[in-house]
């Protein structure tokens, strides 16, 4: 190899995650721990979450879809008008033969499911309204929260790659000063 070429490679960093100071042999070894440790994990099988029982997992999502509902700042009713709008129910569609939707929500039945959901469990559907009407994350997140998850709004997403971007833009600059000082 001509000595141009030997030269050119002679300020570049090792590959990452390798050493060539290192034995290969130490490297298999950590390797193959880390391939046994993962083997454990999955044999474990999944965490198990804080909830004792299902009832206390209705409790978690009233206590969300409460306080989505005091965040809105409107009455109970009023969010039950806009839930039935969504919804598309009205006392006449109800009592048509057959039905054309389920009973209007009432007060009295979100009541109900807020502060005994125990007896009166929230229908999925209902969730799903409620999100739509309340426009907040609370009772999602509550679902979520179960797996270390949570919901990121469209805006503050955009706060967020605007941030990486910057460090991105940043780096650059810092690498051509670099390559510019060579």
């Amino acid at each position: 190899m001509p000595r141009k070429k030997k030269d050119q490679f002679k300020d570049q960093p090792p590959l990452p995650g390798f050493s060539f100071q290192d034995d290969v042999s130490e490297v298999l070894k950590e390797y193959k721990e880390m391939g046994e440790a993962l083997d454990n994990m999955i044999s474990m099988g999944p965490v198990q979450h804080e909830m004792e029982n299902e009832f206390e997992l209705c409790h978690e999502i009233a206590i969300a879809l409460k306080q989505e509902l005091r965040a809105m700042g409107v009455s109970r009713e009023i969010v039950c008008d806009q839930v039935n709008a969504y919804l598309g129910r009205t006392q006449e569609r109800y009592k048509q033969t057959p039905p054309l939707c389920r009973k209007p929500l009432s007060k009295a039945m979100l009541d109900k499911m807020i502060y005994d959901p125990i007896n009166y469990p929230l229908d999925s559907y209902y969730l799903y309204a409620f999100q739509h009407v309340c426009k907040g994350f609370g009772v999602v997140n509550a679902i979520l929260g179960a797996v270390g998850a949570h919901v990121v709004s469209g805006e503050e997403s955009r706060k967020f790659m605007k941030h990486r971007a910057q460090e991105f833009r940043q780096k650059a600059q810092s690498l051509e000063k670099s390559i510019g000082r060579m």
